[in-house]
C-alpha cells in the first residue's frame, strides 16, 4: 500500500512542478473567452471622517466629557466599532475594548454624533465599518503622546 502512494507521488509531483514553470498557451485566448469582467476591479473607497484624522481628534476632544469622579489611575484605550450607513451617519455602535462603564458610555455617545463621508464601491455609496479610538490617560481623554524620559 505504501509503495503505491509513493509511486503516485513520484508521478504527480513532477507534473505539478512542470505546470508551475511552463506556459501551456492558454494566455490571451483564455482571457478573451472569460471576458474583461474577469479583470475588472471595483475601487472601494473607505469611509472618512469629515476633516480627516485631525478633525476627528478635535471633534472628540470638543464633545467628550470626562466622567466624574475621575479615576486618576485609569489608563488605556476605548475602541468603539461603528457601522456607517450610506448617508455617512453612524447607524450602530459597539464597544470592542472598554475601560469602565461610565467612560465607555461617553465614548459611545460621542461616536454616535460623528458624521462621515460614506464609503463608496465604484460610484455607489455603501455601508461600512469604522473603529474609533478614545485614548484615556490618568482618567482623562488625551491625544497627547509625549515620549517618556528616564532620569
Amino acid at each position: 500500500m505504501m509503495k503505491r502512494w509513493m509511486l503516485l507521488l513520484a508521478l504527480v509531483l513532477p507534473l505539478s512542478v512542470h505546470a508551475q514553470f511552463f506556459d501551456f498557451g492558454f494566455g490571451d485566448e483564455f482571457d478573451d473567452f472569460f471576458g474583461p469582467q474577469r479583470h475588472e476591479q471595483v475601487q472601494i473607497e473607505k469611509a472618512q471622517f469629515k476633516g480627516g484624522k485631525a478633525g476627528m481628534n478635535e471633534f472628540i476632544e470638543k464633545n467628550y466629557k470626562n466622567p466624574t469622579p475621575r479615576q486618576q489611575d485609569l489608563n488605556g484605550q476605548i475602541l468603539v466599532y461603528c457601522l456607517i450607513n450610506e448617508k455617512g451617519k453612524v447607524e450602530e455602535t459597539r464597544v470592542t475594548r472598554g475601560l469602565l462603564q461610565a467612560y465607555d458610555k461617553e465614548a459611545v455617545r460621542v461616536a454616535k454624533k460623528m458624521k462621515f463621508k460614506p464609503a463608496k464601491q465604484g460610484k455607489k455609496k455603501v455601508k461600512s465599518q469604522y473603529q474609533v479610538a478614545f485614548p484615556i490617560r490618568k482618567g482623562r481623554l488625551s491625544f497627547n503622546t509625549l515620549p517618556t524620559v528616564d532620569i
